[in-house]
């Protein structure tokens, strides 16, 4: 299987190209932290994967993207540029995710060295929120635990001390929210849970790996289904198509 992915959600911009099975690929990866230059990069990016690969976008099996929570620009175009492709070249298409993403790619880096319950990641989502979830490993897969959400750092503390999860030290928090409201979270995270500061952004080639399951649960959409994922209502709107 050939998945094609893409990542726009934060400050990071990747594409990547996986080709194989869960259990043995091949992938190519393009990854670059660019504030707001996710338009010019993104295409620039997928036409480089598939260049060196060898492939055209009509040998593609699938296509993935972050589909948020994030920063709403980027998620609009992932969605807006996942969704012409899959239109064109008549491809299905994986919705993950962002937040799975990050954790994924902690649990690709970590689970070998280290014994990993649980990976809570805790995003920036500005105006005084979080994007919150929490991620179990199943057969190589991180699924969810929690719900994801926009949540205060309050209400978040609030979920910590309860004991529900987060609750050994093989536990893993990893994202930007943890650090931007130390104040509130610090003490009692850094009681309970091993902090990581190098998985801030999602990776493509997660966001493809985790297609993988997807595509066997057959979940994967057309692309008049690939919808965006805000978690605040006020930006949550239907995605123009892109033809």
């Amino acid at each position: 299987m050939k998945i094609l992915a893409l990542e726009t959600s934060t400050h990071a911009c990747s594409a990547a190209l996986l080709e194989g099975t869960a259990d043995s690929f091949a992938s190519i990866e393009r990854f670059e932290l660019a504030p707001r230059n996710h338009t010019q990069l993104i295409l620039p990016m997928i036409d480089s994967v598939l260049d060196e690969a060898g492939y055209t976008i009509q040998q593609i099996d699938v296509l993935a993207y972050g589909r948020g929570p994030g920063a709403f620009t980027g998620v609009r175009v992932a969605t807006g540029v996942v969704q012409a492709i899959a239109y064109g070249a008549d491809l299905p298409v994986a919705q993950i995710s962002s937040l799975a993403g990050i954790a994924q790619g902690v649990y690709r880096e970590q689970h070998q060295a280290h014994s990993i319950k649980q990976i809570l990641v805790a995003n920036d989502a500005r105006m005084g929120e979080v994007y919150f979830a929490a991620y179990e490993a199943n057969n190589g897969f991180m699924m969810p635990v929690t719900q994801e959400q926009v949540i205060k750092p309050e209400a978040l503390l609030a979920l910590l001390k309860s004991g529900d999860f987060c609750n050994t030290r093989t536990d893993i928090a990893v994202g930007t929210g943890w650090f931007e409201y130390q104040e509130q979270l610090g003490d009692i995270a850094s009681g309970i849970c091993s902090f990581e500061d190098n998985y801030e952004y999602p990776h493509a080639k997660d966001i493809a790996y985790l297609a993988f399951k997807e595509s066997s649960a057959q979940t994967l959409v057309s692309s008049e289904q690939v919808r965006p994922v805000y978690l605040r209502d006020n930006v949550a709107q239907k995605p123009k198509q892109i033809i």
